[in-house]
């Protein structure tokens, strides 16, 4: 039997999807322009390299790299001018002083699931440490070859934040960790004095260290102080692989794009060897391609993103629901066992979360989504909690 995730409006008709944690902003015309356009196209094979696309890829990563690493001299203003709203990035890209990321150093997948396989495919890791709960994916790629599972438990009582007893919990025979940085579907961020610790310590024991962003552009400006990527990381730790995703913030899960960045270029050329060819589709390369300039987008997404989830915690708590602290496009709750059935039948569908490992029946997730829309929501978990429980 399949895992159950969010977004099945197949089973579901005519549902208002608060399940999966897409961009309530939608896709970004650009985006779906680049795609259309590249269905005529189509009528030829994709680039198996992804030239193009990975070119994009570097640039992004060396320019949001610039942002917070060059010095001003350095940046000829860069800093100033992305503070400001006015970076350019296919004009600047090429002006910083220095290339910390090329396109040898990425990898692109029909999502980050792709990617999360195709590790453990080259890797063929023996035991691996994870924090739980955790994305399904990553216990399903790493036990489909043979990888022994320990899970590091993390609490509700301490709002699900993972600290020093992770670091405690790494055994000498653990080969392989992979942490979500926002962590699904917690949400909560990895702070940056216990990534440089887990770095480290990763670095001494050889540990393969896999950091998933897929929700790290979610990030507002605030949150993003207090962690920082890994991709700045891949050159001086070859043992450090890095996950991101343009299907949550660009939304368009349907066309699918994942990439990886990593300093071990053999590593990257092991996965290769696992995928098949052609993985990424004309016009997904081509929308992921359009993406990659859109940092403005991403920026102001964040920001309305946090105002709106932090509204909606607030109010969540003051209906009377235990909200757990979120860093990003969605929350984790506790609520009324049969919630989803209750919302269902309203014409909303929600995330049960009983079967990730370490939640029980009860535990849900909401995507974050428009004032409006969260709003229509919060009425009818306000009707769920006046019910009477069997009628739940």
């Amino acid at each position: 039997m399949f895992h159950k995730h969010g977004g099945d409006i197949y089973e579901y008709k005519n549902i208002r999807d608060f399940s999966a944690n897409i961009n309530f902003r939608g896709m970004m015309q650009s985006v779906c322009d680049a795609a259309s356009e590249a269905v005529a196209r189509s009528v030829h094979y994709p680039d198996p390299e992804y030239r193009s696309l990975r070119n994009a890829l570097a640039q992004r990563e060396n320019a949001l790299l610039g942002k917070k690493e060059y010095g001003a001299d350095e940046r000829s203003g860069t800093t100033q001018d992305m503070e400001n709203g006015k970076f350019d990035l296919k004009e600047r890209a090429g002006k910083l002083s220095e290339t910390r990321i090329g396109p040898q150093h990425i990898i692109c997948g029909n999502g980050a699931a792709e990617l999360m396989f195709a590790l453990a495919a080259a890797r063929r890791p023996k035991q691996a440490l994870l924090a739980a709960p955790s994305f399904f994916e990553y216990e399903q790629a790493l036990t489909a070859f043979g990888c022994g599972i320990r899970r590091f438990y993390m609490k509700a009582e301490e709002d699900f934040a993972l600290g020093e007893g992770f670091l405690d919990a790494v055994e000498e025979k653990t080969d392989i960790i992979i942490l979500g940085s926002p962590n699904n579907p917690t949400g909560r961020l990895l702070e940056s004095g216990f990534l440089l610790k887990l770095l480290k310590l990763c670095r001494e024991h050889r540990i393969l260290l896999v950091l998933d962003e897929s929700f790290f552009d979610f990030l507002c400006e605030a949150d993003q102080a207090k962690t920082f990527s890994g991709a700045g990381e891949i050159l001086e730790n070859p043992n450090l692989f890095v996950i991101k995703s343009f299907t949550k913030m660009y939304a368009m899960p349907g066309l699918r794009f994942g990439y990886g960045l990593c300093g071990d270029e053999a590593l990257l050329q092991a996965m290769r060897q696992m995928m098949q060819p052609w993985n990424v589709s004309v016009p997904a390369q081509a929308a992921a391609e359009a993406a990659s300039w859109e940092l403005d987008f991403a920026k102001e997404t964040a920001r309305l993103t946090a105002a709106n989830r932090e509204d909606m915690k607030l109010r969540m708590e003051q209906l009377g629901y235990q909200v757990f602290s979120s860093d990003t496009n969605f929350l984790l709750f506790a609520g009324p066992e049969n919630l989803k059935e209750f919302c269902l039948r309203r014409g909303v569908l929600i995330r049960d979360c009983s079967n990730f490992p370490g939640l029980k029946k009860g535990f849900f997730r909401i995507c974050i989504r428009s004032e409006e829309e969260n709003h229509a929501l919060l009425g009818i978990l306000e009707a769920a909690l006046k019910q009477d429980p069997e009628e739940i």
